[in-house]
């Protein structure tokens, strides 16, 4: 692979009777071997391909490069084109890849209280393991106790890799999803609180609130979901807050009170540009 390769094609038999096929890189077309490289992922590119050799690594630093990388990986950014800047860095939106992924850290406490700003009421969030039948494979949650149990982020929307005239021309939607449950002994209680911040995080410019959410005692867990899109939010939105909030009925000492899991903040494109 690459100019390590002398020949163009060069066959090889194994020595299991197969044959092996060669081709040297090097030698191909500037158009085919972007089209080529295009392909592969961009880590493997910014690991690997880019110290190939300087025409690799011409090829990859190039912005031309990424801008026909994220247009082929991401049809939907067509319709965002005349959101973007002409300094635009592509490489930068092709490796944080801000639209339809989870912005959300650590949603299932896998990885314990990581990336969540706590407040502990009671004896505290705990985690709990159980079936991932129970929930369309995912297998862990946090769960509260008898006093109110917050948790929260704050998502900067510039640094997961969105910008500025996007949001504040085009304004993506902003869809948060929550799933809670109580235990089976105890029923509970649950609150989610999402605000839409600027750039000096203290100014409100649109909020959400559920509203109290009362979960009853039954005889199997059963699972709840609350959805929240932002649309039409207007200019100078840079941040998002996340904060939820879940404790039992009962007051019972340990963890017997709302479990929260799967939590997700998601950016979202439009079928059309707004005019």
């Amino acid at each position: 692979m690459g100019q390590s390769l002398q020949k163009s094609c060069k066959s090889h038999s194994g020595g299991d009777g197969e044959t092996e096929f060669y081709m040297d890189l090097s030698q191909l077309p500037e158009e085919v071997l972007n089209l080529i490289l295009r392909h592969l992922p961009a880590s493997v590119l910014l690991r690997n391909c880019q110290y190939v050799c300087k025409r690799w690594h011409s090829v990859i630093d190039s912005q031309a490069f990424w801008k026909f990388k994220a247009e082929e990986e991401k049809k939907h950014l067509q319709i965002v084109k005349k959101c973007v800047p002409a300094n635009f860095d592509w490489k930068r939106l092709c490796l944080k890849g801000p639209f339809n992924k989870n912005l959300i850290q650590n949603p299932f406490g896998e990885e314990g209280f990581k990336g969540w700003d706590i407040s502990n009421g009671g004896d505290g969030w705990s985690i709990r393991t159980f079936p991932p039948e129970d929930l369309a494979g995912i297998c862990s949650a946090f769960v509260s106790s008898y006093f109110w149990c917050r948790k929260s982020q704050t998502i900067n929307l510039l640094e997961v890799g969105l910008w500025e005239d996007i949001l504040d021309n085009y304004q993506p939607e902003i869809c948060i999803q929550d799933w809670y449950s109580s235990h089976r002994d105890c029923g509970g209680e649950y609150l989610m609180k999402v605000k839409l911040l600027a750039a000096d995080k203290r100014t409100v410019l649109q909020k959400y609130n559920s509203g109290l959410k009362i979960v009853p005692i039954q005889p199997v867990q059963c699972w709840e979901k609350v959805i929240h899109v932002f649309y039409n939010y207007g200019p100078g939105v840079r941040y998002v807050k996340f904060k939820h909030a879940a404790k039992d009925v009962l007051f019972w000492k340990g963890h017997f009170g709302t479990w929260v899991t799967k939590t997700s903040l998601t950016v979202r494109l439009k079928d059309h540009v707004k005019k």
